[in-house]
């Protein structure tokens, strides 16, 4: 571990819950993947409001202002970190808003709900 102008390089970290209770935001740099972003996710169920590149946030039911901030380069996750450390109430609306994302679409009630429709669908309709 080791600090650089106030940014805090932990390095490995096995158990990350300790450490994202202590944590302000959540970044999500990414330059490529597909669908659901684990960290994405992670951040939101911590509560974490979230700054993500376009990649790191699609397919994941995500607007940009309110539930994360979306950041395209260094100086935009630049800007976006000071408004949420700066601006309680932005800090506090994606928060809440990434929490509800969280429970709507990524819960274990969603998948519950989602499995119990499928099976539904699937005695209603077998031959499809």
């Amino acid at each position: 571990k080791h600090e650089h102008d106030g940014v805090i390089f932990h390095g490995f970290v096995p158990e990350l819950d300790g450490l994202l209770g202590s944590t302000r935001l959540g970044l999500a740099p990414l330059r490529f993947g597909a669908g659901v972003k684990g960290k994405v996710n992670q951040y939101m169920a911590h509560g974490l409001p979230t700054i993500a590149t376009s990649c790191a946030a699609e397919g994941m039911h995500l607007l940009d202002g309110e539930d994360v901030m979306i950041a395209s380069d260094a100086d935009h996750f630049t800007d976006a970190a000071v408004t949420l450390y700066e601006d309680p109430d932005a800090w506090h609306t994606l928060s809440c808003n990434g929490l509800s994302n969280i429970e709507k679409y990524f819960s274990f009630e969603s998948a519950r709900k989602a499995i119990v429709a499928t099976f539904n669908d699937i005695r209603r309709n077998p031959q499809a």
